[in-house]
């Protein structure tokens, strides 16, 4: 579609019904006194298409100011409209400059002389989470149909956030009719939640990500990333925003788990100061993000991850090429030879991944160790009166299958047709081990496991615990939160009274390594704060969510969210792993054959894969 251009010098009046994504809507403004004059100055606007993969195609107005031209910017409510398909935002003029925004859900104040906004709730007022369940708030979920979200306590209630755009030198307009305007990167962070809800404006087009648990916007549109890799170069005032952006992003959003080696300083400093100050190779990394060079820029963003490496956030916005860089060669090659000339910046990569450890050579010890020991690469196992359940992610492969048999679409989803799907292969393992009368002890083997989805986390804590809830914090706001959601714990389709006579009389436990991240450091975090033993050595951490984001000039990355850093339910971050109540010894070190016949020297787990053994500390732990 070709994008209308119109420059104007002076606002036109504003309109009251506007094309968007979800076609027209009405944008209400109220005046409690007299209407500012429009700031801002000269501005073009362009009329560009809207895709996301739900409401039907629209077209949005974008306003490009005289003093960053290539910067999009929008209006609250038409973003709003685009990202929350139907609602409406009522906008009321109440002082010299200042707007207050309403969007049914929350309010937000923002002055634009100050640039400055507030909220005193903030994650109401960003809430896309009903576009999953009516009434949700906006918690984490995944939006598995077992699943379902029940209610929600913050500690305390309320809490105001306010955003110093000036601070960053990012300015917030109106048009003095109305409507406030918000460079759309801006907003697109400020709404970005745990479900992948995010946004992104590539220099042609708007695509919004309102439907599918996906970081990358070219599932929304495959040709999204084609128009950002069609150019070599990026304007020198776009280059500094994005940067500007960049860094009020990272300061606000970043939620801290707490593993990297400079977080205190991100914390106290923010992103630009610690490159200034405190990563030696760090003024490099901020010339190159700020470079108008698109090779140069992606080195810098992949610089990032010196920073920020945690095993959720990765910055390296060069996975916009794909898997098949062949089709970008030039690039690559440039993006290669930056590397390899920027040896400071590689290495200070490599340092910052130093919070995983050696993760790599653990999951190589455990996924050839276990199959030894067992004797099987089967998801269940039985030895005497202990049983096993073994699976590496919690994954929902067979997600299509589970929402067509919610739908009264299809079957229920069996071991035979979704082998892959944790939560298949953990039912078949329960259902087993309950009608076997030899089976006592039910262990979930998750020493190999790096995350995943935590509705299957809160389904199987459900089934063994009879409860289902996250515990977390918000760096943000400040606050704790415990949600409470609900769980269909019989799968027959319903959420009813039958759900609460559903119980196992097995003595579980959970084996774990620290290999066990993310979710596979959550569900044993729950379990043992149920007093389930946690069988092994310590997991591997992770206590945040993903966000995803996008830059100023589109291209998508992915952070630790601040929206949910997971606690146990006394309130302790979970970054550091769990400790186990049964520790089995693993430090006696021995050889493995590597990739391409290498030899590698790995912890002993045998002792963790001695099934009958782990069986007895389980059920004299549980006596």
């Amino acid at each position: 579609m070709i994008m209308i251009n119109r420059t104007l010098l002076i606002p036109t009046l504003a309109a009251l019904a506007i094309l968007a994504s979800c076609g027209p809507k009405t944008v209400s403004t109220r005046r409690a006194v007299a209407d500012d004059q429009p700031d801002g100055g000269a501005y073009t606007e362009k009329t560009v298409p809207v895709v996301t993969k739900v409401a039907p195609d629209g077209q949005v107005t974008l306003r490009f100011y005289n003093d960053l031209p290539d910067v999009a910017y929008i209006s609250a409510a038409d973003f709003q409209s685009i990202v929350l398909p139907g609602s409406t935002m009522v906008v009321t003029h109440t002082g010299v400059g200042e707007y207050t925004l309403d969007n049914a859900g929350a309010k937000a104040v923002v002055n634009v002389n100050k640039d400055v906004f507030v909220s005193s709730d903030f994650n109401e007022f960003t809430n896309m989470m009903g576009l999953l369940q009516p009434g949700m708030a906006n918690v984490y979920y995944d939006g598995m149909p077992f699943v379902r979200y029940k209610s929600i306590k913050n500690f305390p209630s309320t809490a105001t956030v306010t955003l110093d755009f000036a601070k960053y030198g990012i300015d917030i307009h109106a048009d003095g009719k109305g409507a406030v305007y918000f460079p759309f990167a801006t907003l697109a962070d400020i709404y970005s939640d745990l479900f992948y809800h995010h946004a992104g404006f590539n220099g042609e087009k708007v695509v919004a990500n309102t439907s599918v648990n996906e970081v990358s916007l070219a599932r929304i549109d495959p040709d999204y990333n084609k128009v950002l890799l069609s150019k070599k170069t990026r304007s020198k005032s776009m280059a500094e925003f994005a940067y500007k952006e960049l860094c009020f992003a990272m300061d606000h959003f970043y939620g801290h788990p707490g593993r990297v080696a400079l977080d205190e300083s991100l914390k106290t400093k923010g992103m630009d100061r610690t490159l200034e100050e405190d990563l030696a190779a760090g003024p490099v990394i901020k010339k190159l993000l700020k470079s108008t060079d698109l090779a140069e820029y992606f080195v810098g963003m992949s610089g990032l991850n010196a920073l920020y490496y945690d095993g959720h956030t990765s910055m390296d916005i060069s996975s916009a090429m794909g898997r098949d860089r062949s089709k970008y060669e030039d690039l690559a090659s440039e993006v290669r030879g930056l590397q390899e000339k920027h040896k400071e910046v590689m290495e200070a990569i490599q340092n910052g991944r130093a919070s995983m450890g050696g993760r790599y050579q653990e999951v190589m010890a455990v996924r050839q160790q276990r199959p030894e020991c067992y004797g099987t690469q089967d998801t269940y196992i039985k030895r005497g009166n202990t049983a096993v359940c073994v699976f590496n992610s919690f994954n929902t492969r067979a997600e299509d299958a589970w929402n067509a048999y919610y739908a009264g679409k299809g079957p229920k989803p069996n071991i035979d047709d979704n082998k892959g799907d944790s939560m298949v292969i953990f039912l078949d393992a329960l259902n087993k081990a309950e009608a076997d009368p030899e089976v006592e002890n039910f262990i979930v083997d998750i020493t190999a496991n790096g995350g995943g989805s935590a509705d299957i986390v809160m389904a199987m804590t459900s089934l063994i615990m009879n409860k289902s809830y996250l515990s977390y914090d918000n760096p943000l706001t400040g606050q704790r939160s415990i949600v409470d959601y609900e769980v269909d714990r019989n799968f027959d389709g319903v959420f009813d009274k039958k759900d609460k006579d559903v119980k196992y009389n097995l003595n579980f436990a959970v084996l774990t390594s620290d290999v066990s991240f993310s979710c596979g450091n959550l569900f044993p975090s729950m379990l043992k704060d149920a007093g389930i033993p946690v069988v092994g050595e310590t997991s591997g951490g992770g206590s945040c969510a993903i966000q995803a984001m996008c830059t100023a000039d589109g291209f998508c990355f992915q952070i630790s969210s601040f929206r949910s850093r997971l606690n146990t339910i006394a309130g302790v971050n979970i970054d550091s792993g769990i400790t186990p109540d049964i520790p089995i010894a693993n430090d006696n070190m021995v050889e493995i054959t590597g990739p391409n016949d290498t030899r590698m020297t790995v912890k002993n787990y045998k002792g963790f894969y001695d099934i009958e053994k782990v069986g007895q500390l389980v059920k004299a732990k549980v006596k």
